[in-house]
C-alpha cells in the first residue's frame, strides 16, 4: 500500500518538470527525502497552474537545486516539503492572444480522476524557495522581478497554520472542495528599462522599485469529480510603500502600459468570446439544512462563487520630482519648471471581477480587513503636497485630503469608491436578455 501511494505522489511531482519520469527521483522509502539538480520545469503546467493571462506566456523555467522531505507516516497531517534554491523563469508579452490556458496540472495528472488522497497531498505542499528571477521581454521594454525567501503554505480559512485536515473545505452535496494558500516574501525588487528601437526615442533612467514584505492569498474552490477548478480569489498584499519617481520615469510607466494595452484588449476580446460556457446559468441548488449539516454552512461562509483578483496597499508615499540630472546645478532652473509633489494612499484596494454570471447577486462588498480575505474595498485618499526648489524649509500644506474624524465616516466606508462595469452580450441568446 504504501508502494502504491509513493508512486501515485511522485507521478504528481514529476508532472512539474520536462523528461523527468518517477522513476528517477531517487526518494528514500524510509527517510522521505531526496534530491535533484538542473530541473527543466514544465512551462505550460505552470502556466496553466498559475492561470496566467493569455497576453502573457511563459517560455522557460530553471532550478539549479531542488530537495524534498516527505514524513510517510503524517501524510494527513503534514504537508510535504519542497525546498528549491534559485529558479529563474522566462516570459514574453504576446501580439496576439495565446490559446487558453488548459486544465490543473492536479486534474491531467489524476486522469480526470476523483479528488482523492494523493491528491490533497500534493495540493498541500509547503514550498521554500531562496530566490527566484522572473524575466519579462515585451515589445517596448524588458523587465524582471526578484523575490528572496519566499514560501508558499496551506492553511486554514482563517489564513492560519493548522493541520493539514483543516487547510480544506468540502461540500460533499455540492461535490466541491475549498482549498487556502499563502505565498509570502522577504524582499521583492522591480525593475524595467526601454528597448531601444527605431521606433521609440524613451530616453529615461530604469524603473526600480524595491518593497519589504508581502504575501498573496489566494482561495480555490475545486469540483471533487475531476479536480478542476470552478473559482478562485486572489489577494496581492502590500505594506508601506515609498515611490520616488521623475517626471521621465512617470512618462515611461504611461508608455509602457501604453505598448500593452493593444495586447491585453485583444486577450479580452478572446476570454469574452468564450464566455458563453462560463456564464451559463447555473441551476439553484435548494439545499435544506438540518443541525447535522453544520459543515454545509460553514462551506458556503467560505464559498467562492466567482472568480476575482485584488490588491490592497497599507500605505503608498508616492515622490514625483523633475528630472534634474539633465539640469545644470550651478545655473538655478527656469522658474516654474522645477518641484516635487508628495501624494499618499492610505488602505488603498483595487477589485477586479472578470466576468459575473448573470442573474446572479454581486458579492462586491466595501468593507476590507486584510484578516478577512472575503472582504474587498476600493478607498483612494490623497494627500499630494507641491513644493518647489528652493522653498524646502517652508512647511508644505495638503492640497487634497480627507478627514475621516470630523466627517465622522465609519471604518468600512472609503473617502474615495470609483467603480467601473462594463456590460457585453455573449454570442448564447438565451442570456441576451438576462443583462441589464
Amino acid at each position: 500500500m504504501a508502494g502504491i501511494i509513493k508512486k501515485q505522489i511522485l507521478k504528481h511531482l514529476s508532472r512539474f518538470t520536462k523528461n523527468l519520469s518517477p522513476d528517477k527521483i531517487n526518494l528514500s522509502t524510509l527517510k522521505g527525502e531526496g534530491q535533484l539538480s538542473n530541473l527543466e520545469l514544465d512551462e505550460e503546467v505552470l502556466q496553466n497552474m498559475l492561470d496566467l493571462p493569455t497576453w502573457l506566456a511563459v517560455t522557460r523555467v530553471y532550478c539549479n537545486k531542488a530537495a524534498i522531505r516527505i514524513q510517510w507516516t503524517k501524510l494527513k497531517t503534514s504537508p510535504i516539503c519542497l525546498f528549491l534554491d534559485k529558479v529563474e523563469v522566462e516570459m514574453r508579452t504576446c501580439e496576439e492572444p495565446r490559446p487558453p490556458n488548459g486544465p490543473s496540472p492536479i486534474a491531467i495528472t489524476a486522469g480526470q480522476s476523483e479528488y482523492g488522497f494523493a491528491e490533497k497531498v500534493v495540493e498541500g505542499m509547503s514550498v521554500r524557495i531562496n530566490s527566484i528571477i522572473i524575466k519579462v521581454q515585451a515589445r517596448a521594454f524588458h523587465a524582471s522581478f526578484e523575490l528572496w525567501q519566499l514560501q508558499g503554505n496551506s492553511l486554514n480559512p482563517k489564513w492560519q497554520h493548522s493541520d493539514l485536515r483543516y487547510t480544506r473545505v468540502t461540500d460533499p452535496k455540492r461535490g466541491e472542495v475549498l482549498t487556502f494558500k499563502e505565498i509570502n516574501w522577504q524582499s521583492l525588487r522591480i525593475e524595467a528599462d526601454a528597448i531601444e528601437s527605431d521606433d521609440q526615442d524613451l530616453s529615461s533612467t530604469p524603473l526600480r522599485l524595491i518593497t519589504n514584505q508581502g504575501r498573496i492569498r489566494i482561495a480555490l474552490k475545486r469540483r471533487i469529480k475531476d479536480c478542476n477548478v470552478l473559482a478562485s480569489k486572489l489577494l496581492f498584499i502590500l505594506d508601506d510603500l515609498l515611490w520616488v519617481l521623475t517626471d521621465s520615469q512617470l512618462k515611461a510607466i504611461i508608455h509602457y502600459a501604453k505598448s500593452l494595452s493593444e495586447a491585453m484588449e485583444k486577450s479580452a476580446q478572446q476570454r469574452k468570446s468564450m464566455a458563453a460556457e462560463s456564464l451559463q446559468v447555473r441551476p439553484s441548488q435548494n439545499i435544506k439544512f438540518t443541525t447535522a449539516d453544520c459543515f454545509i454552512l460553514y462551506f458556503d461562509h467560505y464559498d467562492v462563487k466567482e472568480s476575482s483578483y485584488h490588491t490592497f496597499i497599507s500605505r503608498l508615499d508616492l515622490h514625483v520630482c523633475n528630472d534634474s540630472s539633465s539640469m545644470d546645478e550651478d545655473e538655478p532652473p527656469p522658474v516654474g519648471l522645477q518641484g516635487a509633489m508628495q501624494l499618499t494612499f492610505r488602505k488603498l484596494g483595487f477589485d477586479y471581477y472578470p466576468i459575473h454570471r448573470p442573474g446572479e447577486p454581486f458579492t462586491f462588498t466595501t468593507a476590507f480587513s486584510p484578516q478577512d480575505y472575503f472582504s474587498s474595498v476600493l478607498p483612494l485618499i490623497l494627500n499630494p503636497q507641491v513644493s518647489t526648489r528652493g522653498r524646502q524649509n517652508k512647511k508644505t500644506q495638503s492640497l487634497l485630503s480627507c478627514n475621516r474624524k470630523t466627517l465622522q465616516l465609519p471604518d468600512g466606508v472609503p473617502a474615495v469608491h470609483l467603480q467601473f462595469t462594463e456590460y457585453y452580450f455573449s454570442d448564447n441568446p438565451s442570456l441576451s436578455g438576462r443583462w441589464s
